[in-house]
């Protein structure tokens, strides 16, 4: 993933009411994300995905990314392929994630320096978004972490 310019695409995601039921149910369950008559009596007029919801799936989207296939079991990749998060800033949620959206992630390296303290890491800033298939940015937010410099 490292070595590109402005962002790149890792994957995509069509969010099901059953998906977006279960997740809630488990995570968030606030009204407009797991009872649908409650979703179209609130501004968002419909049942609509958590924020958490689509974070959590570019999440999933991302490590898998980066995972590298035929490493040794012991290898920094193996146990953690995108390294050690500092955290998360400017998380925005845009517009809402409904039932049948089919959401297109990326993550795009705004900055990367050798790790002063671990030999061969790197460490990240990222500005990481989520889109519609219209086009509408429907998530945005930066991360900082430390990886191994030769897989990102």
């Amino acid at each position: 993933m490292a070595g590109h310019e402005g962002p790149v695409e890792i994957g995509r995601f069509t969010f099901t009411k059953a998906e977006i039921l279960r997740f809630a149910q488990a995570f968030d369950p606030q009204p407009f994300h797991v009872d649908e008559a409650a979703a179209a009596a609130s501004p968002f007029g419909g049942l609509v995905a958590s924020g958490w919801h689509t974070a959590c799936v570019w999440m999933g989207l991302f490590v898998r990314a980066a995972a590298v296939d035929g490493l040794p079991p012991d290898h920094p990749a193996v146990l953690s392929p995108v390294g050690v998060g500092f955290g998360m800033t400017e998380l925005k949620w845009l517009a809402p994630v409904r039932a049948g959206d089919t959401l297109t992630f990326f993550t795009e390296v705004l900055d990367a320096r050798p790790s002063g303290s671990r030999p061969g890491w790197t460490i990240f800033h990222r500005r990481n978004s989520a889109q519609r298939e219209d086009g509408t940015e429907v998530l945005t937010f930066e991360i900082k972490h430390m990886a191994p410099a030769a897989l990102l």
